[in-house]
């Protein structure tokens, strides 16, 4: 059992209390993603529209950056457990929403604007804006949770938020594969699927997660309801923002957008080009003929996607479940890496650990420019040019892997800056939603104008700007000795 005690506070929360945080938060990723594969599957179906579709399913950043402040702001003042708990419920509400749209019009005529297609678009946004507010009533009660859990414990601290981040990012990427295969045999029936889960995290908060603040630590005195954007006021908070916004903002344009173009459609890029055959009576000059038009047609095959970016092996050419088995794999060395950082964060300081990561992205961003511009698209890609991607991928893997280690001990100097804020510390952590959220949007909206400009190498220039803006950020950290916060003090 921990238990930390001083004179303004008495917390008392066993490891089992913190186990079932860290795995609610892995219900409630898989859940809400579920949900999302599910509704894109049901909406993609349905409606040709892409800009419509993102703007329904997009709008759940909008309640999440609404709410994650003020929710963080209350947690301070009415305990942790309660908010954690209405997440749940309102996320189950949110699916029996979507599951009620879906089966009072399973095949909407998208084409004729009426009062059938404005009920059903209003009632999936409405149903996104809650799950959008379960998020909101999770991650900053949660995090302000497990910053009580860790008071004067900096390498349980390392460990349990490198936990929740696993859990963040792993949930969302086991319910992808999960998703799919829910919507692939139930339809839009799987709705009910998350409404399960969700009832799991519910029943995991209430009977295994005890509350982390006492009755006199509730009601002292806190902030305003804002205490969130307050403290972006203070030093410590206000010089690390630009670091973790900026690692934010191009994890989220490398999810959003390297599927995208690794899927550039190219017509001809997967097709074979056999050389034509002659009868072995016919003049050479024909055989000759014949090579020089299949050689000309194998260097056509996937120009399509070359016309804008040529010269970009990961600009097009790969197939949509190649480009996500990709991705995939590449996120899986990411989890793997922030598995292996959980024994090595807690032995360095905080911007040591960040700034080895930030080594992690140039090696990545070099192995990926080098393995990019090993041909124009996978169809030409020549026995050399293959050698040389073998060759770069396990370096690109290395880099993925050591650049993991970035988030975990941001959110852990995100918890030290808390502690020093007795009665603001959910406020604070109400901070990772809001950085989160806008790190996704505005990477992404950012990215898109890089990989149009430049395709991957301008995403690549991209990372590399946001990198640099990072490093300023914390070379500034360390040298003001920002990441040496004494804990224990409230």
């Amino acid at each position: 059992m921990i238990v930390h005690k001083d004179t303004k506070e008495k917390l008392l929360v066993n490891r089992l209390s913190i186990i079932a945080s860290i795995f609610s938060v892995l219900l409630l990723r898989i859940a809400s993603r579920t949900s999302f594969v599910v509704l894109g599957f049901y909406l993609g179906k349905n409606f040709e529209s892409a800009a419509l579709v993102v703007i329904v399913i997009e709008a759940f950043y909008v309640s999440e950056l609404l709410l994650a402040p003020i929710v963080g702001a209350l947690s301070d003042r009415h305990g942790r457990k309660p908010y954690m708990l209405y997440a749940p419920i309102v996320g189950a509400l949110a699916a029996l929403l979507m599951a009620i749209a879906s089966f009072l019009f399973p095949r909407p005529n998208a084409e004729q604007f009426n009062l059938e297609l404005i009920t059903l678009l209003l009632l999936i946004m409405a149903g996104r804006l809650l799950e959008g507010a379960a998020t909101a009533l999770n991650t900053p009660a949660n995090l302000g949770y497990l910053t009580d859990a860790t008071i004067g414990a900096d390498k349980l601290r390392a460990r349990v938020m490198t936990g929740f981040e696993i859990a963040t990012v792993g949930g969302l990427a086991l319910a992808i594969p999960f998703g799919g295969q829910v919507s692939h045999f139930l339809g839009t029936a799987g709705f009910f699927v998350v409404i399960g889960l969700q009832a799991l995290c519910f029943l995991t908060i209430f009977f295994f997660m005890q509350e982390s603040l006492s009755r006199e630590e509730q009601s002292s005195n806190h902030g305003s309801l804002f205490a969130s954007l307050d403290v972006i006021r203070e030093k410590q908070v206000f010089t690390f923002m630009p670091a973790w916004l900026s690692v934010n903002m191009m994890v989220g344009a490398w999810i959003s957008l390297i599927t995208i173009m690794l899927a550039y459609p190219t017509p001809n890029a997967n097709r074979a080009f056999e050389p034509a055959s002659f009868p072995q009576s016919s003049p050479r000059v024909i055989h000759f003929i014949g090579s020089v038009i299949h050689n000309y047609n194998f260097l056509l095959a996937g120009q399509d996607a070359d016309k804008r970016h040529p010269d970009q092996l990961l600009y097009g050419g790969f197939g949509q479940s190649e480009a996500t088995a990709l991705v995939g794999v590449f996120g899986l060395f990411f989890l793997i890496g922030m598995g292996l950082w959980t024994f090595v964060l807690p032995r360095f300081r905080r911007t040591t650990v960040m700034l080895i990561g930030l080594s992690g992205l140039l090696v990545a961003i070099i192995a990926f420019c080098i393995i990019n511009s090993a041909a124009d698209n996978p169809a030409t890609l020549s026995s050399n040019g293959k050698t040389l991607v073998f060759s770069m991928i396990p370096i690109a893997l290395l880099g993925i892997m050591v650049l993991s280690g970035f988030t975990p001990s941001s959110l852990t100097h995100l918890g030290a800056i808390s502690e020093t804020m007795p009665g603001k510390r959910g406020a604070v952590m109400g901070l990772y939603s809001v950085l989160l959220g806008i790190g996704q949007l505005l990477g992404t909206l950012l990215g898109s104008i890089f990989v149009d400009a430049g395709g991957f190498y301008g995403l690549m220039l991209y990372s590399a700007i946001l990198g640099f803006i990072s490093l300023w950020s914390v070379l500034y950290m360390r040298s003001h000795k920002h990441d040496l916060i004494k804990t224990g003090m409230h």
